[in-house]
């Protein structure tokens, strides 16, 4: 039976991107996400004036 989980958890890390492309996600998601919010807040305090 442990020879089975251990061939599977094996076989997941090979299939996993490397670590490198994971920080590039990281970033580009965390960029997306600070645009996201700058343009509702800038369009938040345009229709208060």
């Amino acid at each position: 039976m442990m020879k089975f989980f251990n061939k599977n958890y094996v076989k997941m890390l090979k299939s996993l991107p490397s670590l490198s492309s994971l920080q590039f996600s990281k970033s580009l998601v965390i960029l997306g996400l600070i645009f996201y919010w700058s343009a509702i807040l800038v369009g938040t305090f345009l229709n208060f004036n």
